[in-house]
């Protein structure tokens, strides 16, 4: 191992004794002189260690100046996937590899594919072969919660473009960097880190290897092409809240589920409100009458059950549309209220009534999400006959 010592900081960097330095470019501020840090009551100031109390009352500690290379944030496509160019292209994986783990971890960090970023530095985000989006760990995402925002944007526009992924969060997101192969590296413990070191149990690894999901890489930059359509053409649509209202109802959290999608529901329901009922002028008198458009714009009078019934009476959405958006309302309103968990079928009916509203509100019609089947997604199959003679001998003992 060969050790630097940042002259600025004082940290150290480490290197593996096989590291080609010119390649790496080894920055001046690195030295091979590393000064050892007597203790923790020490700082770095001019050049050297020294007593925290001997600092200048003004001490702060130095910043380095040199770059942090190709650091990411890292989240994965789930249920778990491969992402390929052909079908051909997918690595098979023996049984028998999954056995003895054997196979190859390194080809899951392999970068297949590419999703433009709307960012000022113009780097787009990187698609790795076991389904992890990559985005640049920058100014412009600086915090997790940009990152994870970001990360769920491209996640929502590949659910609105038709494909079944789910929510990604704090506990899920990974920090790595792309390395000098052209994979992207891990820094946290996770299924995907272990997957990629041979690290897993039989268990944990046998469905992901032999039964992965395999999305072709044209259809996933369809869907996000179809998807971010949408997104761009409805500015106060939070797309978080979609793609975890679809997270919750796959997971049958059926109150997080109404929860998130009655928000997606009420910023569609003012979007259309504003730019299509109110702009409509065959719906409002030809002679001005003063302050009518700004008594439409109060929410406390035209609450969302009024804009519905306005919306739909005027024919911006259907009946279907209207009865499922009533039923849902009252649902979410007795979750709020009284605490009562919704029933599945008023999820699955609001579910199946919102491309309407997306489409009337975008001006996009027929996009991907309306071939994602709820039914297919809640379905579960649970044992016929039970017997729980051990348990409650058990109890009985304790």
């Amino acid at each position: 191992m060969k050790t630097f010592q940042d002259t600025e900081t004082g940290q150290l960097h480490c290197f593996e004794d096989d590291a080609d330095l010119t390649k790496l470019k080894i920055p001046n501020t690195l030295s091979e002189n590393v000064i050892p840090k007597p203790s923790d009551a020490h700082v770095w100031y001019e050049n050297n260690w020294i007593e925290k109390a001997k600092a200048p009352d003004n001490y702060i500690a130095p910043v380095s100046s040199l770059p942090i290379y190709n650091s990411a944030w890292v989240g994965f496509i789930a249920p778990y996937s491969i992402v390929v160019t052909d079908i051909n292209d997918k690595v098979e994986v023996s049984l028998e590899d999954v056995n003895t783990n054997s196979y190859s971890g390194k080809m899951l960090s392999k970068i297949v594919a590419k999703i433009p970023l709307d960012n000022s530095d113009q780097i787009d985000a990187l698609i790795s072969y076991d389904g992890g989006i990559a985005i640049p760990y920058n100014n412009n995402y600086q915090k997790d919660g940009d990152a994870i925002n970001k990360i769920n944007t491209i996640l929502c526009a590949i659910l609105l473009g038709g494909l079944h992924v789910e929510v990604v969060n704090s506990s899920n997101l990974q920090i790595g960097a792309l390395n000098s192969d052209n994979n992207i590296d891990l820094y946290k413990l996770s299924l995907h880190n272990r997957l990629r070191n041979n690290m897993t149990s039989l268990d944990e690894r046998l469905a992901p290897l032999i039964f992965p999901r395999t999305i072709l890489i044209a259809d996933l930059k369809n869907a996000f092409n179809n998807g971010i359509l949408v997104i761009n053409a409805i500015k106060n649509f939070s797309p978080f809240y979609l793609i975890h209202g679809f997270s919750a109802i796959t997971h049958n959290n059926l109150s997080d589920a109404l929860s998130s999608l009655w928000i997606v529901v009420e910023q569609l329901t003012s979007f259309l409100w504003e730019s299509k009922f109110l702009k409509t002028d065959s719906l409002h008198p030809t002679e001005k009458i003063n302050g009518r458009l700004d008594s439409l714009k109060d929410n406390r009078t035209y609450s969302t059950s009024v804009k519905h019934e306005l919306l739909w009476q005027t024919k911006f959405i259907s009946e279907n549309c209207y009865s499922a958006l009533s039923s849902a309302r009252q649902r979410r309103n007795k979750l709020v209220h009284e605490g009562f968990v919704p029933e599945v079928l008023i999820i699955i009916n609001l579910w199946n009534n919102l491309p309407e509203l997306f489409e009337k509100a975008s001006g996009i019609n027929e996009f991907g999400i309306r071939k994602l089947n709820l039914v297919n997604v809640l379905e579960t199959n649970s044992p016929q006959n039970y017997n729980f003679d051990d348990w409650a001998r058990l109890t009985k003992m304790l």
